[in-house]
């Protein structure tokens, strides 16, 4: 089960029981001092806030304050799945938030490597989105920033701060995943340049409209450069 949704469905158990208990707590207060459901409710709020308990009430208040801790807990448990999902935790954040005017390159295989490889030869800085475990960890071996997210998602491209990037590079091996890397990219920052990698001719259409500046077909390119350097050769 989801993080953030298992850590929901016990805040809100909570939630229930939370009230469930003050509500009984307060008619039970208010029909022992002949008084109005308001009146009990009040008695627990003033008592809990001044740490007086009655001893009338003191142990029906004390169970009601450590149900309260109980509560805390859960509320700061579904916080912090909150934040990772949707932020990626503290320590992304900070990692992150650090790049500006960088080149997003968007999968670490072999042409997202390439791509990177030559930006940095240039003196560019380049954060590369990958996946994979392993594949990150060869990558920041080889000295590369890399952000260990799903290029799929949009909460990604916040993490990488897509604000202040210059370009996004869109390398995955599969043109309907490249679809969704040129679609949140473009959502997010209207103005920054996309150049996407495509496999089939019939995509070239749908990546433009989707809002890429530029679809390369690793395939022709290399087919052009072979026969480039064969009329070269020849002359």
């Amino acid at each position: 089960m989801d993080a953030i949704r298992e850590a929901g469905e016990k805040l809100i158990i909570s939630v229930v029981i939370l009230g469930f208990i003050v509500t009984a707590l307060s008619s039970f207060i208010a029909s022992t001092s002949n008084a109005s459901i308001y009146t009990g409710f009040s008695t627990i709020v003033i008592d809990l806030e001044t740490f007086h308990f009655s001893a009338e009430y003191g142990f029906l208040l004390l169970f009601l304050s450590l149900f309260i801790g109980v509560f805390a807990v859960y509320l700061f448990e579904f916080l912090v799945s909150f934040i990772r999902k949707e932020f990626g935790g503290v320590i992304y954040m900070a990692q992150t938030i650090k790049f500006r005017n960088h080149y997003i390159v968007c999968g670490g295989g072999r042409i997202g490597e390439r791509v990177a490889a030559n930006l940095k030869e240039r003196g560019k800085k380049v954060l590369i989105v990958e996946n994979q475990e392993n594949r990150a960890i060869e990558l920041k071996k080889l000295g590369f920033n890399v952000l260990k997210e799903n290029a799929l998602e949009e909460k990604t491209y916040k993490l990488a701060n897509i604000g202040k990037a210059k370009a996004v590079f869109a390398a995955l091996g599969q043109d309907v995943d490249n679809f969704l890397v040129v679609l949140n990219a473009r959502s997010l920052a209207h103005d920054i340049r996309i150049i996407t990698r495509c496999n089939s001719v019939n995509n070239i259409i749908k990546f433009k409209e989707l809002g890429a500046n530029d679809v390369v077909l690793p395939e022709i390119v290399g087919a052009d450069r072979m026969i480039y350097l064969l009329e070269k050769k020849t002359k």
